[in-house]
């Protein structure tokens, strides 16, 4: 249990940074992070192994949450207007993408 509480920290603490990094650390903005945490708390205590998955997940829940109540996010750092992916769609090591550039910008938790 002690390895899921980990990841569930290590997934809010590094897109909190993301969110911070952007400019989007208002507080509704860390309520739909807080949101997309408590939702995939359920999923990683039924499926332990998949801890090391979380916060790709979160990352992709936050972006679909934001969607609603920011807009967009996280846009792409080159000064275009694209939005960036996350990638893989279920992996360890999750970056933001742009799909545009054809580039890998940044880790989760490194924007």
């Amino acid at each position: 249990m002690r390895d899921v509480e980990v990841a569930l920290a290590d997934a809010r603490a590094r897109l909190l940074h993301d969110l911070i990094a952007t400019a989007c650390d208002q507080a509704a903005c860390v309520d739909v992070l807080d949101d997309a945490v408590h939702e995939r708390r359920a999923w990683v205590e039924h499926w332990p192994d998949g801890a090391a998955f979380v916060a790709c997940l979160v990352a992709q829940d936050l972006k679909e949450g934001l969607a609603d109540v920011h807009g967009r996010w996280p846009l792409c750092t080159a000064g275009e207007s694209h939005e960036l992916q996350v990638e893989p769609d279920l992996g360890d090591d999750p970056h933001w993408v742009c799909e545009s550039c054809a580039t890998v910008v940044a880790r989760i938790g490194a924007l």
